[in-house]
């Protein structure tokens, strides 16, 4: 009898791991792919507000004496509400807005057609009615996802205004906005 055949020795798992081999390989894996998403999560910064806000006040003070037009705008913003964006150029006026529901309404003051601006800020919509707001005529338009457009046309100018928030929220915006 060889040594080798009386001897037990120990059996090779190589090629045939047992069940104890492949779920400590697996605990071993888990644990460094849960190491490697918390020290990602301890290291990554979500910004509490991804939206800037913009100093509208200030742009439409400054480009007010440059425009040839009336700029619209609120004197003030409800709290909770943020300008996104505003803009002045010579053919056109823009402010942006978030309301604290991040809903969004925009203004647009363009020297363009009523219905190349419903084309360019309103595509889709379909007129509704009518409203008066503030003593102003306005056509209502309702659009794709919930979207609410108010359009009127004045001097040369068409105004428009087209945001995500409930049409009572846009009727009070339309009412605050004023040219001084």
């Amino acid at each position: 009898m060889s040594q080798s055949e009386g001897a037990s020795s120990p059996r090779s798992s190589r090629g045939n791991p047992s069940m104890g081999d492949i779920i400590r390989s697996v605990v071993v894996i888990a644990l460094i792919v849960m190491a490697v998403w918390g020290i990602g999560k301890f290291f990554t910064r979500t910004p509490d507000s991804p939206v800037t806000a913009v100093d509208y006040a200030t742009i439409v003070g400054q480009a007010r004496p440059a425009a040839d037009f009336a700029l619209l705008a609120p004197s003030s913003l409800p709290e909770g509400w943020i300008a996104n964006s505003a803009r002045y150029e010579p053919n056109s006026w823009h402010l942006g807005v978030l309301t604290d529901t991040d809903a969004y309404i925009g203004l647009e003051q363009v020297k363009i057609s009523v219905d190349r601006a419903v084309d360019r800020f309103a595509d889709g919509s379909k007129r509704v009615g009518d409203a008066v707001i503030a003593g102003e005529d306005w056509t209502v338009r309702s659009g794709p996802q919930d979207r609410w457009t108010f359009v009127r046309r004045e001097d040369g100018i068409t105004i428009l205004l087209n945001g995500t928030a409930s049409r009572q929220m846009m009727e009070d915006y339309v009412s605050s906005l004023a040219s001084s």
